[in-house]
């Protein structure tokens, strides 16, 4: 298995997770922006909101979890 092959495989499984917890997965974006926005003193707060919010639009593009 190459390398290539082994970033598909997590590219898989982060979007199958992705899929299946959405919520989970946007409240670990927002602890995220907490975290980065904390660590830079407040410098950068709009561009790491305007990230997150990108971030959170994109995943809502991903396709509904199998019923």
């Amino acid at each position: 298995m190459g390398l290539g092959d082994m970033f598909g495989e997590l590219k898989q499984k982060a979007e199958e997770m992705i899929r299946k917890h959405p919520d989970q997965v946007e409240q670990g974006i927002d602890k995220a922006e907490a975290y980065a926005d904390k660590r830079t003193g407040g410098k950068h707060s709009d561009l790491i909101d305007k990230g997150a919010d990108q971030l959170k639009r994109r995943l809502g593009e991903q396709d509904p979890p199998p019923q």
